[in-house]
């Protein structure tokens, strides 16, 4: 697994991103989806029904897709291995962990009740927690931002979270990010801070996750108002040392 301190190459145009010489952080790494499929050594495109958190979908590697430089999570209401709805997701689980830096994803989220996107850390080390959600959005409330820590300390669950209202964010693009360090995680909504934690603080290997979860406790289930096929699209994932 390469834990940035990447041996892979970075696209030749990388200089057009990184950051002036003002600015500490340096871009370490970026992925573009200018290859027209997911690059193999830093993705996996999961095949996953366990329907954790007792969600309804079924993660199919046939609902991700690439077009045009953009990456595409489809989200549909069709049967498959025994759930109502399919759905995608990536990860870079075994191929890319992060730990500190600069994070930001450029996305396009779905709306309808029911949804759940999400852009995310979780741990290497197979433990339920940590995890840092850098962004959560409830489906049927497309204008409230959750930023979210877990975490487990002596055997006790804990969290850090806020929730920001903000016009309608599955209308367009955003930038959602994190800046990590030892001390404190800021998160970021088109660069700029919303929410600054210092509770809990991770210091180890964490991976990225990015998808659409459809059902559960939390969003609940889509009902006769949600659209399919829904998606969930990514222009870039940039990750900034410094």
């Amino acid at each position: 697994m390469d834990s940035f301190y990447p041996p892979f190459e970075l696209h030749a145009n990388m200089a057009d991103h990184t950051t002036s010489n003002a600015d500490p952080w340096k871009l370490s790494w970026q992925e573009e989806f200018e290859d027209g499929e997911l690059n193999p050594l830093h993705w996996n495109a999961l095949d996953d029904a366990r329907g954790d958190g007792k969600r309804s979908q079924h993660y199919k590697p046939a609902n991700v897709e690439i077009n045009d430089g953009i990456l595409e999570l489809h989200t549909k209401r069709e049967t498959s291995e025994g759930f109502p709805y399919t759905s995608g997701a990536i990860t870079t689980k075994d191929k890319v962990a992060f730990r500190y830096g600069k994070l930001e994803v450029k996305a396009k989220l779905p709306n309808g009740q029911g949804l759940l996107p999400a852009i995310w850390l979780w741990n290497t080390q197979g433990k339920e927690f940590p995890e840092i959600d850098i962004v959560e959005l409830l489906g049927q409330k497309p204008g409230q931002l959750w930023n979210v820590i877990h975490y487990e300390t002596n055997g006790n669950y804990g969290r850090d979270f806020t929730m920001t209202e903000h016009p309608d964010l599955t209308e367009d693009f955003h930038i959602y990010g994190i800046e990590w360090t030892a001390e404190k995680i800021i998160f970021l909504l088109d660069g700029q801070p919303i929410f600054t934690s210092t509770d809990y603080i991770p210091h180890e290997d964490m991976y990225l996750f990015i998808n659409t979860g459809v059902g559960g406790n939390w969003v609940g289930e889509p009902d006769h108002t949600t659209e399919f096929p829904a998606q969930l699209l990514v222009e870039w994932i940039r990750y900034y040392q410094k």
